[in-house]
């Protein structure tokens, strides 16, 4: 299997690139980007491009709404070769998300383009103290490496299908891990499921936090004619060095010619202002400690972000009941943006940007990457740091034209 790929920096046009090269000819693909909040933007690019070449591909959006859990996106990408049989040139818009959840099988004749590449990594950690005897009835475990165990389906577990799950509002979370354990208990299934529990009755205790992990393969998307993965450095990205780990058969990698912008861009300082020398993490933002800091950071930023001309970002999740990094910063809603930024051109009018984020592993998540024997300082630079760098260039820094000083501030 060939997938080609295009790890040249951010903002030299490899989304561009790769939309002229859909736009040129008729062909069927699939676009996936990694927020539904672009698609509009990356609707009108590929119009704009397809004008200025002269073809009329037709552009279909395909995402779910948050109350469905991503159960009708996924039948409608798996529509799509039947649906549009007939059709000649056609683009069709999907999230990362439907990606790593969608069957591509009968996509035979079809381009596959994934820009800014995903972990491919479904990792969710759970409480479920009362559901023990649920699991141990329907779920087996077979010990892989250490103490991660390999999860697979009982006789009674073959009896529920996913969209059972689905349609029980007391296990609807279970959703895409009981469809996975499904892929994974089918003969010959390549995906395997882990958990960190030996015994389900260990998760009858319910200060224990279990969790399970599911890796992507990139054989999913092997009836596709043409794959190809756009990311900045993306052979050094934890979403690549997964799939190599999964792969049974060995990817081709085949590297598209490097871009190099071919603009001028004016010189213009850029500061960037730190607030401490240590590392920014989940646990430091929601101790006592990290809560004062915050706060005195959001009363810095209200000071030198001008209202209306800046942009920023932090986290937006916490331990129930706690207060979010976002909610301790303060900072006027109107400005901020969520952290994944990547595509988007939309602010390049801004010179000040706050990126006060992180996207540390947690501990039962660092356990699993020690397992597959992989650094967890790699998640962090592909996942924190790509993150925040994808965030902060967004700003003027892509105006060529643009001498505006830039000022940033990070943790």
């Amino acid at each position: 299997m060939k997938v080609y790929y295009d790890d040249s920096p951010t903002g030299v046009g490899k989304t561009t690139r790769a939309i002229t090269t859909l736009c040129r000819q008729p062909c069927k693909a699939l676009f996936i980007t990694e927020r539904k909040n672009a698609f509009d933007e990356l609707e009108g690019e590929i119009g704009r491009v397809a004008a200025h070449m002269g073809t009329r591909p037709l552009i279909r959006k395909v995402h779910s709404d948050p109350g469905n859990r991503g159960g009708s996106v996924v039948e409608e990408i798996e529509a799509l070769p039947d649906r549009y049989a007939g059709c000649s040139h056609l683009i069709v818009i999907a999230t990362h998300a439907a990606l790593l959840r969608s069957n591509f099988s009968d996509f035979a004749g079809w381009r596959i383009v994934i820009d800014e590449v995903p972990a491919f990594l479904d990792f969710e950690e759970k409480r479920t103290h009362l559901d023990a005897n649920f699991f141990e009835r329907h779920y087996g475990l077979e010990q892989v490496v250490g103490r991660w165990h390999a999860i697979t389906l009982t006789e009674a577990g073959h009896t529920i299908t996913a969209a059972d799950i689905r349609a029980d509002r007391s296990h609807a979370h279970l959703g895409v891990f009981h469809a996975r354990v499904i892929e994974a208990s089918r003969p010959g299934a390549k995906r395997v499921v882990l958990s960190n529990l030996a015994d389900w009755q260990e998760m009858a205790d319910r200060k224990v936090q279990w969790c399970w992990a599911s890796v992507f393969s990139l054989r999913e998307l092997a009836a596709f004619d043409h794959v190809e993965l756009l990311g900045n450095q993306f052979r050094n990205d934890i979403g690549s060095i997964l799939a190599d780990w999964l792969e049974v058969e060995e990817v081709e990698w085949e590297a598209l010619p490097p871009l190099t912008s071919a603009r001028r861009f004016e010189h213009r300082p850029l500061t960037i202002h730190y607030f401490f020398d240590r590392p920014a993490s989940k646990s430091l933002f929601a101790s006592d400690q990290g809560k004062v800091a915050l706060a005195a950071i959001g009363q810095h930023l209200a000071t030198v972000l001008p209202k209306a001309h800046s942009i920023w970002t932090a986290n937006d999740t916490a331990e129930l009941g706690a207060p979010t990094p976002k909610a301790l910063l303060g900072l006027p809603e109107n400005d901020y943006l969520t952290p994944r930024q990547a595509g988007t051109n939309r602010h390049m009018s801004v010179s000040h940007a706050a990126a006060i984020y992180s996207a540390k592993p947690s501990s039962n998540l660092r356990g699993l990457l020690t397992a597959l024997h992989l650094d967890p300082v790699i998640w962090t630079r592909s996942v924190e740091f790509e993150t925040i760098l994808q965030f902060v260039t967004r700003t003027s820094v892509r105006d060529p034209a643009n001498r505006t000083p830039i000022h940033l501030w990070v943790f």
